[in-house]
């Protein structure tokens, strides 16, 4: 049963927090809390919108989807087919509804119903696919981590088991930079903004719609196949893709349902990204995430490591502070300035990325500028290196800097962090990228929600990498610098 509340008038935070109290201790479903956060979040005033939508997302969303609890993945299927459900009667997303309704989809129940039918995994019913399939399409997971951790995974086994067909990723413009060097691969764009309001992100489902449509227009059921790895475009699985309302018992249509598969274990995404395929696929083949890159930013990469390490030939370790608005996985300026400055004054070379913008850059440049002052008569030395001087840093005599600061393309980044020998950064794309790429990494874990979660994010690849969790409340800056620090000689240590 649900409780009934009137004249609610509350913050979305506090929206979130009183529906997920009532449901803990009680089971109740407090439809009106969701219901005054679709309104909070849909509302005209872009402000208003934009505020409760990351409220709707961070706070009630993300904490059940990091869970990684069955349970939690059967609350986020109810709540979020009630936002879908509000949200397609309102003006702006009338082309939500007319293909929800297209799909056979007309109430909350429905979409609960095909999502749930989803999740058990079959072994793939058709393998005669292999001779016949032509395009295999992939979706996005959106945040290019776990596109590293996930979808690399799929992408990867699928260029094995069906070596004569094409392969297309949908997802934002910088996977480009990921996995463009990959000449199996082929990309369709599609926007989603993770900082939109809900309705737009909502609406991001009709352009994939379109994308697919064009993918597959002309092909018969067995020339083509969509995977859905858990994909945002689909808000999990709950928004379909093919036209048929059972898409779990059809042959072009696979959904990977990351959040409760392998419930109980302490693996990976990437090592259940793995299992998941051998069961679909009906062979043990362990399969790594992997980073194609174009061969024109590992050229330069290289070019800049080498003039780095300079004539001693000093090691590399790259850095990453960046925390996908997420200010929890922080520890704070203080443990990255004092981290930075030993590590570099230990004789070691920093390549630090400067982030995405706006009060992320603002805080790198401030951690920079600590770092680099005059102590003990000891200074580090910072060099900011941007698409636009990259070539002069190249040729330039003498190229003199501790700590490269790095600001620009992902895929220059990435290109960076394989040329190094350690990757240090908080939960983020870096330490995926770095693990796929063989290089040893440092995990610095803090903001969990859950012990589970990080079990799954733990980046997986051939070279060693080592999760340091923080709880960033009873712990020193200090005593979490020592512990990296301890962790980052080991590592240098063995990779000799």
């Amino acid at each position: 049963m649900d409780k009934t509340l009137s004249g609610i008038d509350a913050s979305p935070e506090v929206l979130v927090d009183e529906f997920l109290s009532e449901f803990q201790r009680s089971g109740t479903f407090l439809r009106n809390r969701i219901s005054g956060l679709v309104e909070l979040a849909s509302s005209r005033d872009p402000g208003v919108a934009e505020s409760a939508t990351r409220a709707l997302f961070g706070s009630l969303v993300e904490r059940l989807a990091d869970s990684f609890e069955p349970h939690a993945a059967a609350l986020y299927n109810r709540v979020f087919a009630q936002i879908i459900q509000i949200c397609r009667s309102d003006p702006r997303a009338l082309a939500l509804d007319r293909e929800l309704t297209r799909f056979g989809l007309h109430t909350e129940e429905d979409m609960v119903i095909r999502t749930d039918a989803l999740r058990p995994a079959s072994r793939f019913l058709a393998p005669a696919l292999e001779y016949s399939l032509k395009r295999v399409v992939v979706l996005s997971r959106v945040t290019l981590g776990a596109d590293v951790a996930i979808t690399s995974v799929i992408l990867e086994r699928l260029k094995l088991e069906f070596p004569d067909a094409e392969l297309v990723l949908v997802g934002g413009k910088k996977t480009t930079e990921l996995f463009g060097g990959d000449p199996r691969l082929q990309f369709k764009s599609i926007d989603y903004r993770r900082g939109g309001a809900l309705i737009e992100r909502l609406l991001a489902w009709i352009e994939l719609l379109a994308s697919v449509r064009e993918l597959t227009n002309g092909l018969s059921g067995g020339e083509y196949l969509v995977i859905d790895p858990d994909s945002r475009l689909t808000q999990l699985g709950l928004l379909p893709v093919t036209d048929k309302l059972t898409a779990c018992l059809s042959p072009n249509y696979l959904f990977f349902p990351s959040r409760d598969y392998g419930s109980g274990t302490s693996q990976s995404l990437a090592e259940l990204t793995s299992a998941w395929l051998d069961e679909i696929f009906g062979e043990g083949r362990m399969t790594h995430p992997g980073v194609n890159l174009k061969q024109g930013d590992v050229d330069l990469a290289r070019r800049l490591a080498s003039r780095l390490r300079g004539s001693r030939s000093r090691r590399i370790i790259a850095m990453n502070f960046g925390v996908g608005e997420n200010p929890l996985k922080r520890v704070g300026d203080e443990f990255e300035i004092s981290l930075i400055d030993c590590l570099a004054l230990q004789g070691n070379a920093v390549i630090l990325d400067k982030g995405a913008g706006g009060a992320e850059t603002a805080r790198i440049d401030r951690v920079v500028a600590e770092a680099t002052r005059i102590e003990l008569d000891r200074r580090a030395r910072a060099t900011e290196v941007n698409e636009d001087n990259l070539l002069n840093h190249l040729t330039a005599a003498p190229f003199e800097t501790d700590i490269l600061v790095w600001s620009g393309r992902i895929g220059m980044l990435a290109a960076l962090i394989g040329e190094s020998d350690l990757y240090i950064g908080y939960d983020s794309a870096g330490q995926h990228i770095a693990a796929a790429l063989g290089v040893p990494c440092i995990d610095v874990f803090a903001g969990s929600s859950s012990p589970r979660m990080l079990d799954r994010w733990k980046p997986t690849g051939k070279a060693e990498t080592r999760v340091v969790p923080v709880d960033t409340v009873a712990q020193a800056s200090a005593e979490i610098v020592t512990s990296v620090r301890q962790h980052a000689d080991e590592l240098l240590k063995s990779s000799r």
